[in-house]
């Protein structure tokens, strides 16, 4: 592959570069040297940085793979990205890696030099704006990797370790609830317990199959049996049907029935005092519906919003549909690139759950057009065989597939397949019974009959 075809800024890119870093101890130099937290595109690829810059400067070579692997072994996330670096292949010379790791930084420290021009003219400060752009044009005229020198890495050593000891301090006084359930028997018996806090998990289905039902379920079930607070963001449809929804998920009836004022007086009042032992609580925040620009931008200002409003950041974030997401790049994404856009937007999804320490579900729309191929009971969506999954399984902690037959639908029957998760085994497939004319996703006694027939 010639250097054009190295895409700059890119995930690809970054592979290469790292995979080099670890065989060769000039490129793992100028990375140690020259690379800042800011220019990477993620935590995982700055924890792999970090790590390699430490070992550098203490043993004047690259870490090796299994080194690195114990380094980050808490971190599944790092892990897989370890694995992935590990085995990229590529043909590039020293040189032509050196070249593009330089326009690379040149590129970064133009774009971070763009973002404050603006602001330096909109509070009337034209000379400042003019200073920065000499800055960078005397720096653009020094800086080459070739002429780099090595640094003390060692410099930082400090300044790190009182970050990472307030890190450990906030979270042992902030004493956040438990988040651990999918409020899915066989979901929950597989995970164990484990802590879904920062884990960033999707259900993919094709449409009229019930994404937007499970949805709902986990963001009901995590307020009314936990005591979470839950901030559903809604992209599709609006505000008064996802809530309307809600409200008949809550006293198990139709929604319909809610939306008309067809309920009882004595219903109402039954309903209300069950309402007020619930501890959790539920927000719901929709887009405009021809909206067709909302990033993972917005996400992150609603959350600030909903932080403004309780003080805190919610427990469970749930994302109707993330197909309608696009990324906080503002990039404009074409038809040939829509595996990338899935990949950008779910990387950002990742940090900012990582980031607010929150539990993220999203949905994602899949399109199969052959019905023969759904009717088919021994076929599942995977990444393998639906184009939509393809990208969406490396960044999510679960991937879950809806899929239903046309008999199936009949007997309001669903199967959820684990296509992917980090925390317990792939592979397996559980039926579970519906009953949507109640809002309810999840039907545990017909569930446990299909068990037992079965």
């Amino acid at each position: 592959m010639a250097k054009e075809e190295i895409k700059q800024l890119s995930e690809e890119f970054l592979y290469i570069l790292y995979n080099s870093a670890l065989k060769r101890s000039n490129i793992c130099g100028i990375i140690v040297e020259n690379m800042r937290p800011e220019y990477l595109p993620d935590k995982q690829f700055q924890a792999i940085n970090k790590i390699m810059g430490v070992y550098f400067k203490a043993n004047k070579c690259p870490p090796s793979v299994g080194i690195l692997m114990e380094k980050v072994r808490d971190d599944l996330d790092s892990v897989e990205l370890v694995q992935t670096i590990n085995e990229v292949s590529y043909n590039e010379t020293d040189d032509i890696i050196i070249d593009t790791l330089e326009e690379y930084i040149k590129d970064v420290k133009l774009k971070q030099v763009y973002q404050k021009i603006p602001q330096y003219y909109n509070k009337g400060q034209a000379e400042k704006a003019q200073d920065e752009i000499k800055k960078y044009a005397e720096w653009l005229n020094s800086f080459s990797l070739h002429a780099s020198s090595f640094i003390d890495v060692l410099g930082t050593f400090k300044e790190r370790y009182d970050d990472n000891v307030k890190e450990v301090e906030e979270t042992k006084r902030q004493n956040k609830p438990i988040v651990s359930r999918f409020y899915i028997d066989d979901l929950d018996e597989m995970n164990g317990g484990r802590n879904l806090r920062t884990q960033l998990t999707c259900f993919l289905a094709p449409t009229g199959v019930g994404k937007s039902h499970i949805a709902r379920h986990i963001g009901l079930h995590a307020a009314i049996d936990d005591g979470l607070d839950v901030l559903h963001f809604q992209l599709e449809g609006s505000q008064k049907e996802v809530v309307d929804a809600y409200s008949g998920a809550l006293i198990e009836k139709s929604s319909y029935l809610y939306e008309k004022g067809k309920l009882t007086d004595n219903e109402i009042d039954r309903y209300m005092a069950q309402i007020n032992e619930y501890a959790g609580n539920i927000d719901v925040k929709s887009f405009p519906r021809f909206n067709s620009k909302v990033s993972t931008i917005d996400i992150k200002s609603g959350i600030d919003e909903y932080k403004k409003i309780y003080g805190k950041s919610p427990d469970v974030i749930i994302i109707d549909s993330m197909d309608l997401l696009s990324d906080a790049s503002g990039k404009q994404w074409d038809s040939d690139h829509e595996r990338h856009k899935r990949i950008a937007v779910a990387n950002d999804l990742k940090d900012i759950a990582g980031d607010e320490d929150v539990w993220i579900v999203v949905t994602y729309q899949a399109t199969v057009e052959n019905r023969d191929w759904l009717n088919d009971e021994k076929n599942v969506l995977t990444e393998y065989n639906c184009s939509e999954a393809k990208g969406l399984a490396r960044p999510m902690t679960h991937l879950i597939s809806l899929n239903q037959s046309d008999n199936e639908r009949k007997e309001n029957i669903i199967r959820l397949h684990i296509a992917k998760s980090r925390f317990f085994k792939k592979g397996k497939t559980i039926k579970i019974a519906t009953r949507y004319e109640d809002e309810v996703f999840y039907d545990k006694q017909r569930t446990l009959n299909i068990s037992k027939v079965a």
